[in-house]
C-alpha cells in the first residue's frame, strides 16, 4: 500500500485496554510507509469530566479546556505505550511539549486553528518523525499564542486528523468509527439503515450539519484535492472499504455557478404535505432548483419548457386557490463552507445587489449554499456585484 496516512480513533474505539491493543495492532499491521495517529479521549472520559465541571459550577472557559484536555492527553500516552508494547517505535505529542503543532485562537471551547502557524510547526516538528516512529497526537486540543490549552469543540478530533493530514500532505486520512462507515440513517432510529460506499464532500457536509454525528463538518474543509478520506468501522479494520468521501472544498475561493432559463411557479395554497406531494407529482421529472414558502403560498423554481401545460395540470389538481408563472428567471448558486458559521453573508449579498438596483426574486439557503433568483437579464451584473463583495 505504502504512502503517508493519518489514522484517527474515536473514544468508543479506545474504551478498554483490549480495544486499545486491537487498535494499535491495526496500525502496526497496516501497510503504510509513514503513519500518524490521532486519538480521542478513552470511552466516556470527556463526558465524565464535563459532568464534574458542570456540577462544580463557575469554572472558567480556560480551566474547562485544561481539565477536559486530560482525557486526550492520557489517551495519547496509553496508545503510544500500546504501540511500543507491540514492538513499534512511537512517541506521544501533547500541548505541554515544545513540538506541539496545532496553534489556534484563544476561544477555549470552540477554537479555530491558525493554519499558517500550524503548518509551519507540523513541518518543523512532526514531519521529521514520520517513518522513524509512529507519533500519537492528542485530538480535540490546541494551543493559543499565549501557551494556553484550547479545545476544538465536540468532534474536534476529526478536525485534528484532517488538519494534520492537510499540513502533512497525507495520501490518506482514515477516521475509525463504531459504525460501518456512514449509514443511510441513524441505525438507532432506522434499524435497517444501510452503509454507504461513497459520498461527495458536499453530501457529507450537508448530513453533518443536518445532525449526523459521524464526522464534524468543519473538519471536511481541510481535505486536500488528491487525498483519500475514508470512514471505516473498528470491527472491520483499516483495510475495509467503509465510506469514501470524494471531492474537496475550494477553501481559498467561493464556488459560483449560474443558470438561465428558469421558471418560477407560485401557488396560493395551504402549506401541507398533501399539497406538496401533488405539486411534485405534477412536476414529474423536471429539476427543482429551489422551493420557498410564505404564509399562504409556495414558489417552485424549475426549468422552463411547456409552462402553459404545466400550469394547467397544477391548476386542475385542485391543490391551490390560484397559480401563476413567471419566466426569464436566472439563478446564482454560491457555495462556501464559511456560510455555515459566519453570520451576515445573506445581508452582504443582498446589499451588493441592491446597490446595483438588482431586484431579488427569492433567496434560498441550504447548509453551505446560498441560491439567489433574479431576472436572468441582470445575471452578469449580479455575478460581478456578488463577486466584488464576497472576495473583498
Amino acid at each position: 500500500m505504502g504512502g503517508r496516512a493519518v489514522i484517527k480513533f474515536g473514544g468508543a474505539d479506545l474504551s478498554s485496554g483490549e480495544r486499545i491493543r486491537k487498535a494499535a495492532k491495526m496500525v502496526i499491521e497496516s501497510e503504510y510507509d509513514e503513519i500518524l495517529v490521532v486519538v480521542s479521549a478513552m470511552g466516556e472520559t470527556t463526558n465524565m469530566l464535563i459532568n464534574i465541571i458542570n456540577q462544580l459550577g463557575g469554572i472558567s472557559d480556560k480551566d474547562y479546556a485544561e481539565i477536559v484536555s486530560m482525557g486526550e492527553r492520557t489517551s495519547a500516552r496509553i496508545f503510544s505505550a500500546a504501540l511500543k508494547a507491540l514492538g513499534a517505535k512511537s512517541t506521544y505529542i501533547e500541548p505541554s511539549q515544545k513540538r506541539w503543532p496545532i496553534i489556534t485562537d484563544s476561544n477555549f471551547i470552540g477554537a479555530k486553528p491558525i493554519l499558517d502557524e500550524t503548518r509551519r510547526r507540523v513541518k518543523e516538528y512532526i514531519e521529521p518523525l514520520l517513518g522513524d516512529c509512529i507519533p500519537v497526537v492528542c485530538g480535540f486540543l490546541g494551543l493559543d499564542r499565549f501557551g494556553n490549552i484550547t479545545t476544538l469543540g465536540r468532534g474536534g478530533s476529526d478536525v485534528t486528523a484532517l488538519l494534520l493530514g492537510n499540513c502533512l500532505g497525507a495520501d490518506e486520512v482514515i477516521l475509525v468509527k463504531t459504525t460501518e462507515g456512514v449509514m443511510s440513517a441513524d441505525p438507532k432510529i432506522v434499524p435497517h439503515a444501510r452503509p454507504l460506499s461513497r459520498l461527495t464532500i458536499h453530501e457529507m457536509f450537508a448530513l453533518a450539519h443536518g445532525g449526523a454525528k459521524i464526522v464534524k463538518a468543519e473538519a471536511l474543509r481541510y481535505k486536500l484535492p488528491n487525498q483519500r478520506l475514508r470512514i471505516v468501522s473498528f470491527s472491520n479494520g483499516l483495510k475495509s472499504g467503509g465510506t469514501e468521501i470524494t471531492g474537496t472544498f475550494n477553501a481559498n475561493s467561493f464556488e459560483i455557478a449560474e443558470r438561465k432559463g428558469l421558471t418560477a411557479i407560485s401557488l396560493v395554497c395551504e402549506i401541507k404535505p398533501r399539497v406538496m406531494s401533488k405539486l411534485f407529482t405534477e412536476l414529474n421529472e423536471r429539476p427543482i432548483y429551489g422551493v420557498s414558502t410564505g404564509k399562504t403560498s409556495i414558489t417552485i423554481f424549475t426549468s422552463a419548457g411547456d409552462d402553459a401545460n404545466l400550469i394547467r395540470r397544477i391548476h386542475d389538481a385542485g391543490i391551490s386557490k390560484a397559480v401563476s408563472c413567471r419566466g426569464g428567471v436566472g439563478l446564482i448558486e454560491i457555495t462556501h463552507p464559511s456560510f455555515i458559521d459566519s453570520p451576515g453573508w445573506v445581508a452582504k449579498i443582498s446589499g451588493a445587489l441592491a446597490s446595483k438596483g438588482i431586484n431579488i426574486i427569492e433567496i434560498t439557503t441550504s447548509k453551505a449554499t446560498i441560491n439567489i433568483f433574479i431576472d436572468e437579464a441582470r445575471l452578469e451584473d449580479a455575478i460581478k456585484a456578488i463577486g466584488d463583495v464576497i472576495e473583498a
